[in-house]
């Protein structure tokens, strides 16, 4: 009989995710080639930054958060478990991966028809196109919302490595179907979750909206009436566009959205409901509950803005160089003091929000950016005090005087 490993990796150890990180772009490379050998044009500049960049920053920001999900659930599993299952059971391992899905379906389906959640998973709604980078575009908090909806698997004694193995793979598993190259799966489709079926979940035609929301399969959105085959190509993004390559924006947006709307309306209890009623839904006094409107095609056009080529430039090679940057702090961010992690972690949130501003001609912007490069610096100095070499401090510098001269440059430019 085939048995499990008894002990696993650490479900808290970010190298693996770092590992993954190099494979992500690798994909995400072949899908541009891909496309661009049928003639069809997948990617914007501006919007793959903006989706990588909310990404990049979920990535650092789970440094912290990662240990509240995941701890909880390695207490719950310790010491409210109804039962043990061994890391052994063959039918353990089976069972959760389903199970993991099934958590996965209505924490998905709460993500999107309970205001404070859909707040939150968004971010992940927000591109207007739809590809692999549009995969990597996550919200900075919904790692905070999710954790709730897997508890009932340690209670019923499921351990952290198991759920954190089976939660693992649901979520790399999701990454391929973000594509608009493979059409069709034949008999898969509407088994399990294909490109087509999550096209249909990321449209903004009525008809699409708030339909298939399984990870691995689609059997629960069968079950649960849920499911929508794809008829026709879907229009992507939100009912409401963000219209902003801002990740911080994309991140606060519908935080801003409630609190106003809270604060506009004069019934206390619709206050109150402002926070847990579905998406669509406003106070009486705000106009009433809202119509998904069909989407005219004629008239559609996807939010974009005028950046001078050497800005466009500038932000793609720095963009390269927090990649790699966030690729080498999730793989020693185990090892780092906490006052190195915040610092690293700032660093990153600083340079992503600075690329949202330049790619929409904010003055802020500048600022901010050469203000990173100078703390980055800093950073690497802080690193070598702590006994990591020399070499992290060089290359900090290096990189933030030629960055800030390249920036200034291309400002000038930009200018002229």
């Amino acid at each position: 009989m085939v048995r499990f490993p008894a002990s696993l990796a650490n479900p808290m150890d970010t190298r693996l995710i770092a590992l993954a990180i190099p494979l992500f772009f690798l994909m995400i490379g072949i899908e541009v080639v891909i496309a661009r050998q049928r003639g069809v044009r997948l990617y914007r500049l501006h919007d793959s930054i903006a989706s990588l960049a909310c990404g990049i920053g979920e990535q650092v920001v789970v440094i912290f958060t990662l240990a509240l999900s995941l701890g909880t659930y390695a207490w719950a599993s310790s010491h409210l478990a109804l039962v043990h299952i061994p890391t052994t059971s063959v039918l353990g391992w089976v069972a959760v991966f389903f199970l993991v899905d099934h958590s996965f379906y209505w924490f998905h389906r709460a993500a999107h028809r309970v205001n404070f959640m859909w707040a939150g998973h968004a971010v992940h709604h927000q591109s207007e196109e739809y590809n692999l980078s549009t995969a990597l575009r996550q919200s900075w908090i919904e790692n905070l919302l999710a954790w709730p909806f897997y508890l009932p698997l340690a209670l019923l004694g499921f351990p952290i490595a198991m759920y954190a193995t089976a939660s693992t793979l649901n979520t790399l598993y999701q990454f391929w179907v973000h594509t608009r190259l493979v059409k069709t799966l034949g008999r898969a489709e509407g088994v399990l979750n294909t490109p087509a079926s999550h096209r249909v979940h990321h449209g903004i035609d009525p008809e699409y909206v708030d339909k298939n929301y399984g990870g691995m399969f689609m059997v629960w959105d069968r079950l649960y009436r849920t499911y929508e085959p794809e008829a026709h190509e879907p229009h992507y993004g939100t009912v409401k566009p963000l219209e902003s390559w801002s990740p911080l924006w994309a991140n606060l947006h519908g935080w801003v959205r409630m609190w106003t709307m809270a604060r506009s309306t004069s019934g206390f209890g619709d206050k109150l409901r402002v926070f847990i009623a579905p998406p669509e839904w406003q106070p009486a006094d705000l106009g009433g509950r809202v119509t998904v409107p069909v989407v005219d095609a004629a008239a559609y056009k996807r939010y974009e803005s005028e950046t001078p080529r050497p800005i466009d430039v500038y932000v793609l090679g720095q963009f390269v160089v927090i990649a790699a940057g966030v690729s080498s702090l999730m793989w020693f961010a185990a090892t780092l003091p906490t006052g190195i992690r915040a610092a690293s972690v700032l660093w990153v949130l600083m340079a992503i929000i600075a690329w949202g501003g330049l790619f929409e001609g904010k003055r802020w912007a500048v600022a901010l950016d050469i203000a990173r490069h100078a703390f980055g610096a800093l950073v690497g100095m802080l690193l070598m005090a702590a006994g990591y070499g020399h070499g992290p401090s060089i290359a900090a510098r290096a990189v933030a005087v030629v960055s800030i001269g390249w920036l200034l440059w291309a400002t000038r430019a930009r200018k002229g």
